[in-house]
């Protein structure tokens, strides 16, 4: 996000040949943060002649070059770009237009490193009217704030974009903040407290009703806070829910639990692994190990999706073109064949699957195996070749 560049100007004299002027400093802050950006100098003319209108600066990158004049100046003042990373020091010649005399004066360019934030996954919570509840926006700072050092910054939130770039009107109570519209967008400014520079990241905050199953999963949305942890992890305790829907994501695939009908990632629905069929995944455990399956994808019990599609394959025996039967739209998307040792010998890619079909003339007659994916779903099936 590109921001306004913070000057700061100090005003010590330096007087030759009866020309007072001043040295001036400049100060940047860098959005990058390579050490390098670019200066107007022609804002500091003011501030080196002092306000007397007859003095005129000029600007050169050597001392040298300040006192002798000539052609030797910076071409673009107001695009002037540092060439030594954070710290410059360059020169103005300041010329009084009435008599021609002139002195030379110092100039510091400072540039500054920007703070860096990183976004935070958000907030939702789920009350009974599914409408309001009260934010403690501040959870986000550990995240925001990365390795920086807590104590060197000013973490304020804001309602809007442009509030928070103004700095004005910060959000007074951000430990309790009750949204007012949902979702709702939170703008964070993270300013350096020594030199002024800042950046802005945002996140979401979002109600939703205790009871009610976003992604109708079976698992209401106030069973899927899971833990106090983002992407959870073999080794997370599911017991310790932080009241955060916003990040507990089991598989890590960027969907909260809570809008996601596959936690575990393991190619069942959560829906399909009620392995006890009484209407609710989260109370089961047939590896007694204290997780839910559903979030784990270790464990994996449901059909997959040949069984569901009721899938078969014809004429078997074959011997130029076997063909795929299911009842949905099962996409398979790789076809190999095996040998009756194991060898690979035919690989069918997603594009030469099109037709559901595979062309096996070319095979010697004989038996083969023929293994074929859908998503994360395999299936093999015996093929024989005559």
């Amino acid at each position: 996000m590109k921001k306004l560049l913070l000057f700061i100007l100090l005003f010590p004299m330096a007087i030759l040949s009866q020309v007072a002027a001043n040295d001036v400093e400049m100060h940047v802050c860098d959005d990058d943060n390579d050490g390098y950006a670019y200066f107007n100098l022609n804002d500091l003319e003011d501030d080196i002649a002092g306000g007397n209108a007859d003095l005129q600066p000029s600007y050169y990158l050597t001392l040298q070059n300040a006192q002798n004049g000539g052609s030797n100046t910076i071409p673009n003042p107001n695009m002037f770009q540092n060439t030594s990373a954070f710290y410059q020091m360059i020169y103005a010649r300041v010329v009084a237009q009435s008599t021609q005399q002139f002195t030379v004066v110092e100039i510091d360019l400072f540039v500054h490193l920007t703070p860096q934030v990183t976004p935070y996954v958000g907030i939702v919570h789920c009350t009974e009217d599914g409408v309001s509840s009260t934010f403690n926006l501040t959870i986000s700072e550990s995240t925001v704030l990365g390795n920086q050092d807590p104590t060197q910054f000013i973490v304020s939130y804001f309602g809007t974009l442009t509030d928070a770039e103004n700095n004005v009107i910060p959000i007074a109570t951000p430990h309790s903040f009750t949204n007012y519209t949902s979702p709702q967008t939170v703008y964070v400014r993270v300013e350096d407290m020594t030199t002024g520079c800042y950046n802005i990241t945002s996140f979401d905050i979002a109600v939703v009703g205790c009871e009610d199953d976003e992604d109708g999963d079976l698992v209401e949305n106030q069973d899927e806070d899971v833990d106090n942890t983002s992407n959870e992890g073999r080794n997370a305790n599911f017991n310790s829910p932080d009241g955060n829907l916003a990040n507990d994501d089991t598989d890590g695939d960027g969907i909260p639990n809570y809008l996601d009908d596959d936690d575990d990632g393991d190619g069942i629905l959560t829906a399909d692994e009620d392995y006890n069929n009484n209407g609710d995944p989260t109370d089961d455990d047939t590896n007694n190990n204290d997780i839910p399956d559903y979030l784990e994808a270790e464990v994996a019990l449901a059909v997959n999706d040949f069984e569901r599609a009721n899938f078969s394959i014809y004429p078997n025996p074959v011997s130029d073109v076997a063909n795929f039967r299911f009842d949905n739209g099962l996409q398979i998307e790789q076809a190999k064949i095996y040998a009756i040792d194991g060898s690979l010998v035919k690989t069918f890619s997603e594009k030469q699957l099109s037709a559901n079909s595979v062309n096996v003339s070319d095979l010697m007659s004989g038996v083969y195996f023929i293994q074929l994916k859908s998503g994360k779903s395999t299936i093999a099936k015996k093929l024989i070749v005559r």
